[in-house]
């Protein structure tokens, strides 16, 4: 697998979380909750995409062990903690929805455990990307 294959199922992720972060915030600054409403279905609709990736994005491994390979384990396992994450983001929208009192506890913790996946992502683009360069300067030296 190469570097450009696994730029997709990286990038949207982040992307997703980044966005639906910041329509929260918007939402809790504003107190308005459509924002709110968008925010939550924003890091649900990622999640999903963290299991579609997982299920059909061929993130497949080899017996090699370079960097590339340990960025797919890394991507894949990162995949499903999203799609733990779309859960919690799921469950918080169901307390927005019916106005209980433990919602923003919830909502602090799925906000936090977002921005932590974030950052695995994050570290996913870097393993990738240190792979390509040694890649290529086995590439070069041959």
């Amino acid at each position: 697998m190469t570097n450009t294959e696994l730029y997709l199922p990286t990038l949207l992720p982040q992307w997703g979380i980044f966005a639906g972060v910041v329509l929260l915030t918007i939402g809790f600054i504003e107190k308005k909750g459509i924002w709110t409403l968008l925010g939550w279905g924003v890091l649900i609709i990622t999640g999903l995409a963290g299991l579609y990736f997982n299920f059909f994005g061929d993130l497949t491994t080899s017996g090699e062990r370079n960097g590339t390979e340990l960025a797919v384990n890394l991507l894949i396992s990162t995949g499903w903690q999203l799609l733990a994450g779309g859960v919690l983001a799921g469950a918080s929208l169901l307390l927005f929805q019916l106005k209980r009192k433990r919602y923003p506890v919830l909502a602090i913790l799925t906000i936090i455990y977002f921005v932590l996946i974030f950052f695995l992502y994050t570290q996913v683009s870097a393993l990738s990307g240190k792979a390509n360069k040694i890649e290529n300067q086995k590439q070069q030296k041959q």
